[in-house]
């Protein structure tokens, strides 16, 4: 079921919109040891320096790149589940029985559900969750912030960060007093969140930046503006190996991620020059050359969008969703927004505040 945001905006004038008061988040930074075994795609590229960054940004956008031709440097996979150790650095927060497990996108990290500028309050969707009464548990990604650095061919892969989230879900259903587990996932974080909801049992599953279609990954990947993350910041990522990207600006993350004239210039400076990280090539390949078995997804599925979300849409989200949700057949409860003022990083823009509160409200009406 579609809702227009202006509707929503209307409906919103007529009675309370407004977020529940901050509350002290009660926050704790903590590690947690992760075991994982599963097969590996075999990535068969070279990424040394910016010419093979490019090299490779080309092949992956190339206008028959989802043909029977396609270059994907995918060349199969080992023939055996391949077992790794990593840790996962995380941020728990709240008291509240249901805990919201958030995965975020590429290029960025756990900040984008609790940024740090000056006056970020209205940003935090970790801050506005607590208030809400739920548990968060905000992680890094594998290879990002302050979870493990692994190789970005090998370890940084699809299924392997899949895996990740199906055991941080585990070890958040064992926390004490949570009784229920619902999963928020941001861009690359939602194909990841809607994977592991295919997999594991989960009471709700919320996805922004997402449409299910790789369809527009070539803009997104041609306007980045990819470089060798520890060539371009030698003293930020120098210890990195040199297949993590990063994009060359503030103004090639400003076009990927943001949608003008609905967000701050401050904000996307700080989420190029603070809160970007890295992400490793292995990542979209992987995620291309995988299936996800959307209709084995039984929880209550919540799609919101912003209208101008480039990598999602190509730019305009109004009238795609519709398809998106109806791969979501064995959920009883698919309900979707297309139409919200941002580009990609729906968090970073001003509506912020409005699109928690819709996710707080679907989770209230399922009960989560």
């Amino acid at each position: 079921m579609s809702a227009s945001y202006f509707l929503l905006l209307a409906l919103s004038a007529i009675g309370s919109w407004a977020l529940p008061s901050p509350v002290a988040a009660a926050c704790q930074e903590i590690d947690i040891p992760i075991t994982v075994a599963v097969p590996r795609f075999i990535i068969n590229t070279t990424i040394d320096n910016d010419w093979d960054a490019a090299a490779l940004i080309f092949n992956l956008t190339r206008r028959d790149s989802t043909t029977s031709a396609d270059p994907l440097p995918v060349a199969g996979s080992t023939s055996t589940a391949v077992e790794s150790n990593y840790t996962v650095g995380a941020t728990l927060c709240g008291t509240g029985e249901t805990i919201l497990v958030l995965t975020h996108g590429i290029i960025e990290s756990k900040l984008y559900w609790d940024p740090t500028f000056p006056n970020a309050e209205n940003y935090s969707f970790v801050d506005a969750a607590v208030a809400a009464g739920y548990s968060v548990l905000n992680y890094d990604r594998i290879g990002v912030g302050s979870s493990s650095k692994v190789n970005a061919l090998f370890d940084a892969q699809f299924q392997v960060e899949t895996a990740v989230l199906n055991t941080l879900v585990e070890y958040a259903r064992s926390l004490p007093r949570i009784s229920k587990v619902a999963l928020v996932g941001h861009s690359y974080g939602a194909y990841l969140s809607a994977a592991s909801a295919s997999q594991t049992a989960v009471d709700a599953l919320v996805l922004t930046g997402f449409s299910g279609t790789f369809d527009y990954f070539g803009p997104f990947l041609a306007g980045s503006s990819l470089r060798v993350a520890k060539t371009q910041e030698p003293t930020r990522w120098g210890d990195l190996d040199s297949a993590y990207l990063i994009s060359a600006d503030a103004y090639s993350l400003a076009y990927i991620y943001f949608a003008e004239p609905y967000f701050d210039h401050s904000v996307a400076e700080w989420a190029y020059e603070v809160a970007s990280e890295p992400f490793a090539v292995g990542e979209l390949p992987s995620l291309m050359a995988t299936t996800i078995d959307y209709s084995n997804i039984t929880a209550p599925v919540y799609i919101l969008q912003g209208q101008f979300d480039l990598s999602a849409c190509g730019g305009n989200c109004v009238g795609l969703i519709n398809a998106t949700a109806a791969t979501f057949n064995g959920s009883q409860v698919v309900d979707w927004v297309d139409d919200l003022p941002a580009g990609h990083s729906l968090n970073l823009h001003r509506v912020a505040p409005t699109a928690f509160q819709m996710i707080f409200d679907f989770f209230s009406a399922q009960g989560v």
